[in-house]
């Protein structure tokens, strides 16, 4: 027999995820959707074919997605040194612990943005295989850098267009999803430089050409000013932090306007990672220990202010912000996923739906799988999480800790409680 349930809920996200239907329920066969029904049309005998969950008054809406994953990181200040501490089973055993804390947290989809080749992988496979909780994992493993250059420590370093294309090669063989590429140095690898590229726009620009052929897409880490543009003019599916350092030590950004413009157009998705800079505000309100800067930004770092007036810009200009918070990153931990849309919110001045979208059915399409995820429709995957307090009302009623968890059909929580 099929696996057969009904999700009930006071509240229910429509299809276009901005509004509520009331008193409906949610059919699910296998791991998938098979219909969307008002309560009052279910059949007198239903409870004997379906297993049914009611979560009363709750409001229910498509699994969170995360778009932006450090499996093998702490979260903590002191995250780099941890890594060189720990052993390889070590690490992976965090891995393991971020994977099943993400999922509780209502995250049934996730993106790794970098991590050891052999340490997603086997996570994935070990998630996929229901030996261990986490959510749907779609990795990249290794990304490409150079020596030194901005996570060399478990990226693939490539100094040519025919080493990168070899290494593309080997991680789609392996099971990558997607490619990323470090265009430019980044903060939190003391030996790399954020305000230089390491990638020309040439080279990027065969780069997405080949993603392209490949059918897969490039995701760049970018933060200077140089690779920021070299990065947009190249068509980079998704541009990751989308920074603008100058080159100067003694200055911090060198916005260009215009390319907000350029990435509108061209469809350019962009993760912001503004979230991480709230989470770190709000620690630092608390007196919390802090991550230590850059050594080519220390007498320069941008103000939040500066950051925040760039991505209003941006979304003034219709680029497509997603939500992703770094995990693994200082004061990123794995349940705050829901923390973009706060910062959305608060910072960006999104309305509340529209920062729903972007940590839902907006970033399904950022990693274009939008056709089966990312939405409660019929034939998407019967992925939900549900909450005790309306979020459109308050953001932050969004929390850390949801009411009920549904990944893939599966119940994971209900009503406050876990399913072992």
């Amino acid at each position: 027999m099929i696996n057969q349930k009904i999700i009930k809920s006071k509240n229910i996200s429509n299809e276009s995820l901005n509004g509520w239907i009331t008193d409906h329920c949610i059919l699910i066969e296998g791991n998938s959707i098979s219909n969307i029904i008002h309560e009052s049309k279910l059949p007198s005998d239903y409870k004997k074919n379906y297993e049914v969950i009611d979560l009363g008054n709750s409001f229910l809406l498509p699994g969170l997605i995360e778009t932006h994953a450090h499996f093998q990181f702490s979260a903590t200040p002191d995250a780099y040194k941890i890594y060189f501490d720990e052993s390889d089973f070590q690490k992976m055993e965090r891995a393991k612990e971020n994977a099943k804390t993400a999922l509780y947290s209502g995250v049934t989809t996730i993106r790794d943005l970098g991590a050891p080749n052999e340490l997603i992988f086997p996570l994935k496979s070990l998630i996929d295989s229901e030996k261990i909780d986490g959510p749907e994992i779609f990795p990249t493993g290794t990304p490409l850098t150079i020596e030194n250059g901005h996570c060399w420590f478990f990226g693939s370093i490539a100094n040519t267009v025919t080493e990168i294309y070899s290494i593309i090669e080997r991680q789609l063989e392996l099971g990558a999803t997607h490619i990323k590429i470090m265009a430019s140095g980044g903060y939190f690898t003391p030996s790399s430089n954020p305000r230089i590229s390491q990638y020309s726009f040439d080279t990027l620009k065969k780069v997405v050409d080949f993603c392209n052929n490949q059918d897969t897409y490039l995701c760049a880490h970018t933060l200077s000013n140089e690779s920021t543009k070299s990065c947009i003019d190249a068509g980079v599916h998704n541009i990751i932090h989308g920074r603008w350092f100058d080159k100067s030590l003694d200055k911090s950004y060198k916005f260009e306007e215009e390319y907000s413009n350029k990435m509108s157009e061209k469809g350019i998705f962009v993760d912001s990672t503004i979230a991480k800079h709230l989470l770190e505000y709000e620690s630092k309100l608390k007196g919390e220990k802090q991550r230590k800067p850059n050594p080519n930004v220390i007498n320069s770092e941008p103000t939040f202010e500066e950051i925040i007036n760039i991505f209003r810009k941006l979304d003034n200009d219709n680029v497509n912000i997603i939500g992703a918070l770094d995990m693994g990153m200082s004061q990123a931990f794995f349940d705050k996923c829901v923390a973009s849309a706060w910062a959305h919110v608060e910072w960006l001045g999104f309305d509340h739906w529209k920062a729903i979208r972007s940590i839902t059915s907006l970033n399904a399409k950022a990693l274009k799988i939008d056709n089966y995820k990312g939405y409660l429709k019929h034939g998407y995957i019967a992925d939900m999480v549900s909450f005790d307090n309306d979020p459109t009302l308050n953001i932050r009623n969004l929390e850390i800790i949801p009411n009920s968890i549904i990944k893939a059909g599966k119940a994971i929580k209900v009503n406050g409680k876990l399913i072992t």
